[in-house]
């Protein structure tokens, strides 16, 4: 109920705002109040009218600036950048131009926005060839220029759409069964051998270092014992017969000990350590399903996993 209150108040200050601007004897100053209020309001549509409206009133290209500042809010870059850039041409004298010309440099730097859509949730996204992680519904921000989106869904639904975007620009993509496409789903089976190679050879790898940290935590524990149970003998030595050299000999089998068991539990926490994270990935992997993407005539082609 509070937010449906809020939202009546602040249509109703809209209106009534749009109403004090929309009258002929509203001045340069009125309006630029009215858009002051607005904008505070974070309503950034009605704050970038009023504030037309007193540019046209008085002319004054400090009020552009104030109507890059609602389009940039709204996540319009190329309307913010337009504005900003007859700020400089009305005004060439502009003691902020540096920082002015800095704005605009970093709008133009702003990536695009596609907006991806699936009649059904959760099919996989190929941006450019290049599987992503998210499923749709989802946005991927990407760099200005031309981009061919794919979108799967169990292996069957295929929807292809090419299409170029500028910078700060937000484009909504809605793939149905409908959606035309010259992809083709197909296994590849010299891309499966590949892939269980390359598995095999990243398990061998593994297991090998496993193997090898586990030896030498093994290997460790028994030189530490051994020196553990050498420098108690040599404990006794020293008691029945306290010397210098019998001290110094029990403090070095000591030291060793402890730096051998030391290198026990180190080794002993690796071994676990790659076992653990490897097997949790190999279960990760074989939970997910791999299809192979093979775009007809292009050349392209990706494995993707969703």
């Amino acid at each position: 109920m509070r937010l449906v209150a809020l939202a009546l108040l602040l249509l109703g200050i809209a209106e009534q705002a749009s109403a004090q601007v929309a009258n002929p004897g509203t001045t340069a100053d009125e309006a630029y109040q009215v858009g002051v209020r607005l904008f505070e309001a974070k309503l950034y549509e009605a704050a970038e009218s009023a504030w037309l409206r007193a540019y046209a009133l008085g002319q004054d290209p400090t009020l552009l600036v104030a109507v890059a500042d609602t389009r940039q809010r709204r996540g319009d870059e190329p309307g913010a950048v337009a504005m900003l850039d007859q700020y400089l041409v009305e005004r060439p004298d502009a003691p902020d131009r540096a920082s002015i010309e800095a704005r605009i440099a970093t709008l133009l730097q702003s990536p695009a926005v596609l907006v991806i859509r699936s009649e059904q949730a959760g099919h996989a996204i190929l941006l450019d060839g290049v599987p992503v992680e998210k499923k749709t519904p989802a946005e991927l921000e990407v760099e200005p220029g031309t981009h061919t989106v794919l979108v799967v869904g169990e292996g069957k639904q295929v929807g292809e759409k090419s299409l170029q975007v500028g910078y700060g620009e937000v484009r909504e993509l809605d793939f149905t069964p409908d959606t035309t496409s010259d992809v083709v789903i197909e296994q590849s089976e010299e891309v499966t051998l590949q892939a269980q190679l390359a598995i095999e050879k990243e398990d061998t790898t593994i297991r090998r270092a496993v193997i090898s940290t586990g030896s030498i935590s093994a290997a460790a524990l028994v030189t530490g014992t051994v020196l553990g149970f050498l420098a108690l003998q040599q404990e006794q030595n020293y008691r029945d017969n306290p010397t210098k050299e019998t001290a110094d000999k029990g403090e070095r089998l000591a030291l060793f000990a402890d730096i051998s068991f030391g290198l026990t539990v180190l080794s002993a926490v690796t071994s676990f350590t790659l076992f653990m994270t490897h097997k949790n990935k190999r279960r990760r992997e074989r939970e997910t399903a791999r299809l192979r993407i093979e775009t007809r005539g292009a050349g392209a082609s990706a494995t993707l996993k969703f």
